[in-house]
């Protein structure tokens, strides 16, 4: 048996990250009957009982050593978690995962992983002398391997690869639309824009991207077009969502319940088109063949868009959102619909093939400690 144990930003209410352990244990399952998967989490129950899996309290040193000790493989992913942006406090985090698990002679992978930003001289060569330790590193995106190399990480173990989620499994359209019956969506045979907000405290002119969304999902509606907001951190984008729609003259509605990853790519599945500042919405969206437009607040989502050849509404980190070029840049998806959905389909599939390179990286790491445990036994 093949001891695995995954570090992430696990058990905190964000269905992207959610999304991507689902895959990623979804997908280790079906690769190999003889691998034990713990995670790491802040809520171990919730954790244990979604993906049926072992899970740790992820600030119990001694449960998480214990755990690393007792594990052949760390896997570091996925998501953005080499970073300084949100706190040092994180990067230390994830790197002291990893730097344990080399003191214990375990192998280590960084899977679908963002990289950056990493500002400071400290932090910058802390992850330089940790990652050049990291045995099989897959990143997420072309944007991470260059981030990677300006930090001086000279390992030869790189493969730019997706976002697991491209990977992701979805509940049926019929228990997805039993979901939106559920929340209170009338049906009225419209068309429908998914909308998935978040704050952003860094933005350059504060909140004003609020209204500007706000005004340009009215607009839209005034089409005739039903507004649906999707929140991807729970409860956090739902108190956005509420404000959005506070502003808005036209009804909207509002995912208020929690739900998992595979219910949410359902749901995503059940719109025409997504207009999204989520990367995992986009990834959704794009997983499901619905035309998207994305507000860029962080290069993931910039870079994403660029990958899948869908327009941007606006950019929160320089300029004022125009609610005018969100509306028309949307509405443009509806004039040409088939034109966009071939174009995603192509490039979504590209993305999914490079998703599976994860598995098949980690498949070889699981040969290799299936031979050594193998020598061990003799």
């Amino acid at each position: 048996m093949i001891n695995l144990l995954i570090a992430g930003y696990h058990g905190f209410g964000n269905c992207g990250d959610e999304a991507i352990l689902k895959a990623m244990t979804t997908n280790i399952k079906s690769l190999a009957s003889d691998v034990d998967i713990t995670a790491l989490s802040h809520n171990p129950e919730f954790t244990k009982n979604e993906y049926n899996i072992k899970s740790v309290k992820r600030f119990n040193v001694i449960q998480v050593i214990s755990a690393i000790k007792n594990s052949d493989i760390i896997l570091s992913g996925g998501g953005t978690l080499l970073q300084n942006g949100t706190s040092t406090r994180s990067l230390i985090y994830y790197l002291s995962i990893i730097k344990v698990a080399k003191l214990f002679g375990k192998k280590v992978m960084l899977y679908a992983n963002g990289i950056g930003p990493v500002t400071g001289k400290f932090n910058q060569m802390l992850v330089r002398i940790v990652i050049n330790t990291v045995d099989v590193i897959t990143l997420r995106e072309k944007l991470s391997a260059s981030d990677l190399r300006s930090l001086g990480v000279s390992n030869p173990n790189v493969t730019v690869t997706a976002d697991a989620a491209f990977k992701l499994s979805s509940i049926s359209d019929e228990d997805a639309e039993q979901i939106l019956k559920n929340e209170g969506f009338i049906e009225r045979g419209n068309k429908r824009v998914g909308v998935s907000v978040r704050e952003w405290a860094k933005a350059r002119y504060g909140d004003d991207f609020i209204s500007k969304i706000a005004k340009a999902c009215d607009n839209i509606a005034d089409t005739g077009k039903e507004i649906i907001f999707i929140p991807m951190q729970y409860p956090s984008d739902i108190a956005i969502s509420k404000k959005i729609a506070s502003m808005m003259k036209n009804k909207s509605y509002i995912l208020k319940n929690r739900y998992t990853p595979s219910e949410m790519l359902g749901i995503v599945g059940r719109v025409d088109v997504m207009l999204s500042m989520r990367l995992h919405t986009l990834i959704f969206a794009a997983v499901k063949n619905k035309p998207m437009v994305g507000i860029i607040y962080d290069p993931k989502i910039e870079f994403y868009l660029n990958e899948l050849n869908m327009p941007e509404g606006g950019d929160v980190r320089t300029e004022k959102l125009d609610s005018d070029k969100i509306t028309s840049t949307t509405l443009d998806l509806f004039e040409n619909m088939d034109k966009y959905k071939e174009i995603l389909k192509e490039k979504a599939d590209i993305m999914t093939s490079k998703a599976e390179e994860n598995d098949a990286l980690l498949a070889k790491l699981f040969e290799v400690t299936r031979k050594e445990k193998e020598r061990k036994r003799k």
